[in-house]
């Protein structure tokens, strides 16, 4: 009974701790963080999509030595059939506010 116990405290202690590994995204090496957050993001008119399959990418803050900056919006051409645009985020850290950028899926 003993041992069964220990090893249910042990495969929940576990669990635990690979779970909390799968929630934690590190930061990119190449990370630069800004001090606070981004402004709320600016509203864009999408224009009349150029080509057959386009995806809106839509536009995002940008972090330099000047503060914020709006990147503007543009359609892209998947890399393959159905590829769908995943928007980069802003994340809070200890060190400041940090950008993951956009992706293809």
């Amino acid at each position: 009974m003993k041992r069964l116990s220990l090893f249910s405290l042990g495969s929940v202690l576990l669990l635990s701790v690979l779970i909390g590994c799968l929630a934690y995204v590190p930061p990119p090496v190449d990370a630069v963080y800004a001090p606070g957050p981004p402004p709320a993001p600016v509203v864009e008119t999408v224009p009349v999509i150029p080509f057959p399959g386009a995806v809106w990418i839509g536009g995002y803050w940008g972090w330099g030595s000047s503060g914020y900056y709006w990147n503007r919006g543009y359609w892209g051409r998947p890399p393959h059939p159905g590829g769908a645009w995943v928007p980069g985020r802003w994340h809070h850290h200890p060190r400041g506010y940090y950008y993951n950028p956009g992706r293809w899926r």
